[in-house]
């Protein structure tokens, strides 16, 4: 059985488990970061003494339930009343972490989700504050905070861009998170918000250490479209050398999109000023699967297609043996 390690946070990362969950003979590992401040999960964190990790963990276990029905009650958002934008699946893991250690609590999760040999963690359970440096020369701190730093009518994209960040207080990365990046046959770097989901789960201390000296195969599945404040202007070579920077090593696969996006979706996303990731530098990099990632969603998001994914991962499992 082939022991795969995920990173990333909760949409990106979520549709990327669906894919796996359905190849056999693997057993998933997904790493969540545990720096979210906003929606639910800050809430939980500010009134009820929550932790960061539990919107995007949560979403990420649901992905790999095999439930349906129950897949979709877990994640109910209620509209309105006190407990307005919280989830059952949030709330349920709350109240687990409450009654019983948090370990066991994650445990009762899967259980209830019926992940079987899969397990879904938070890079570490200590409490941390996401922070970033801008270009300009000043920082920001709270993981809300960097993802709609481009909300502010005075943010401007050359003088505000994020050079780098870093976590308030330095903390460790879970055993667990490190047992099962030294066990890993591969690790996945899902697609996913670069700055506040995608690096945060690589800056605890052990994991870049781990990654850098593990023989784990890494498989890096590129964005599709840029996020304003984060990856203005980004091409795929600049989001390609910022992780393997963050990794401490080169990635020994990327996958990236090339279908194109209808007009009117780029439109949409354009009035965002979010545009596709910029090409490879390189396109000739032996590295570089090319497929049609592109999904388009009910409501007119674009995301990863799992289905594809699927086939891409199977295929460098089978070339691998």
């Amino acid at each position: 059985m082939k022991k795969i390690v995920t990173i990333g946070g909760g949409s990106g990362h979520s549709q990327v488990l669906k894919a796996l969950k359905n190849i056999p003979d693997v057993q998933i590992t997904g790493i969540c970061p545990s720096t979210d401040s906003g929606g639910s999960t800050g809430v939980l964190q500010r009134e009820y003494d929550g932790n960061g990790y539990t919107g995007d963990l949560t979403k990420c276990i649901v992905s790999l339930c095999g439930d349906e029905i129950l897949a979709k009650a877990l994640s109910y958002k209620y509209k309105n009343g006190p407990i307005h934008s919280h989830s059952v699946k949030n709330l349920l893991l709350h109240a687990l972490e409450k009654v019983e250690p948090s370990e066991k609590a994650l445990e009762t999760m899967w259980k209830i989700c019926g992940l079987g040999v899969h397990r879904i963690l938070p890079v570490t359970k200590e409490k941390v504050e996401l922070c970033a440096y801008l270009g300009i020369g000043n920082t920001i701190s709270g993981e809300t905070n960097i993802d709609t730093i481009a909300k502010n009518p005075l943010w401007n994209p050359s003088i505000h861009s994020i050079s780098e960040i870093y976590l308030k207080p330095e903390v460790k990365a879970t055993k667990l998170s490190i047992e099962a990046v030294k066990q890993a046959d591969y690790i996945v770097v899902c697609p996913g918000d670069l700055y506040s989901s995608i690096i945060p789960v690589l800056l605890p201390k052990g994991m870049k250490e781990s990654i850098k000296k593990s023989k784990t195969k890494i498989i890096l599945i590129l964005n599709i479209m840029t996020k304003k404040g984060e990856t203005d202007n980004y091409t795929a070579t600049d989001f390609v050398e910022k992780i393997e920077e963050h990794l401490g090593r080169k990635a020994d696969y990327i996958l990236y999109n090339n279908a194109k996006i209808p007009k009117n979706i780029l439109l949409r996303y354009s009035l965002e000023q979010k545009v596709e990731l910029g090409f490879l530098k390189n396109s000739n990099d032996s590295r570089v699967i090319e497929a049609p990632l592109v999904m388009i969603s009910e409501t007119n998001q674009v995301y990863s297609d799992p289905k594809i994914i699927k086939k891409i991962i199977q295929n460098i499992l089978k070339n691998d043996l």
